[in-house]
């Protein structure tokens, strides 16, 4: 059975050879065809799922598609469809479309090994970036600075506003790139997001409370996490930004960061249980 390929944009190829199916815009075609995944370097350290392969059009970083939680144990690559790839170059290219800060979609590896698939996503590299976690983590001597917040929350409204659901907006999803002179935001790994003509309220909401419990979760993990590098200072300075002056999940901001803090409580039980540390370290 072939992958469904239905409405993938004209502008990649995609072509059929045995058990692998690529599809790749055509700068990159010829090099994802030859790849070798298994052979290729980490595009950072811990990040097994994550390669690199460098093309004279520009590196690219492929991703493997994994699965988390408990059914990692029993199958933790393999898959009925090649959906997820398909779907994630659709939602990309749609998100790119609408001036969202995305990394172009190369294309995608799939390999068919019946009646299971494995796939593998290459984006473009975006270079002088990090993510968000490292950022506040290493960069910063425990302090996001307010640039930051405010580029932040910038960017995360235009995709709101754009209609892009990020179905995991967390900290280690976020690229920072500063100059002297600005901060540029970009989201990355878009798997199982979606892109719609707008963005209701309760996924904003969803997608903000998302990223709260990402930031509690990686203070929890720290040596010493007391010293918050993201407090309510620094929430309440976001939801400023983000609002702009429009009046959004209500008239009180209080209110809202209550409910923030209400839904990561109920997570961390389960990082209790199973353990923050480890979790926080496992590479995604």
């Amino acid at each position: 059975m072939k992958p469904d390929l239905k409405n993938i944009p004209d502008e990649y190829i995609v072509r059929q050879n045995g058990p692998r199916t690529i599809i790749a815009l055509p700068e990159y075609f010829d090099f994802l065809s030859s790849a070798d995944p298994a052979s290729l370097p980490e595009a950072a350290a811990g990040r097994t799922s994550v390669k690199r392969l460098c093309t004279p059009s520009g590196n690219l970083l492929l991703r493997q598609y994994r699965r988390g939680g408990l059914l990692a144990g029993l199958n933790k690559s393999s898959y009925l469809t090649a959906s997820r790839p398909v779907r994630e170059i659709i939602v990309s290219c749609e998100a790119a479309a609408r001036g969202l800060p995305v990394p172009r979609a190369a294309g995608a590896i799939i390999y068919s090994k019946h009646p299971f698939r494995q796939a593998l996503l290459a984006t473009q590299e975006i270079t002088g970036a990090r993510d968000l976690h490292e950022y506040a983590i290493k960069s910063t001597g425990g302090n996001i600075r307010q640039p930051v917040i405010e580029a932040l929350a910038r960017a995360v409204r235009k995709m709101h506003d754009a209609g892009l659901f990020h179905a995991d907006l967390q900290l280690k999803n976020i690229l920072v790139r500063q100059t002297s002179e600005n901060v540029e935001i970009f989201f990355i790994d878009l798997d199982k997001s979606v892109i719609r003509d707008s963005l209701p309220e309760r996924l904003r909401s969803a997608n903000l409370r998302r990223l709260n419990r990402s930031a509690v979760k990686i203070q929890q993990a720290q040596p010493h996490p007391q010293v918050a590098f993201i407090d309510d200072t620094v929430r309440r300075s976001f939801l400023r930004a983000y609002s702009g002056g429009d009046t959004i999940f209500g008239s009180d901001i209080d209110a809202f960061l209550r409910s923030c803090r209400r839904h990561a409580a109920i997570h961390a039980i389960g990082w209790r249980i199973f353990g923050n540390n480890k979790a926080t370290r496992k590479s995604r």
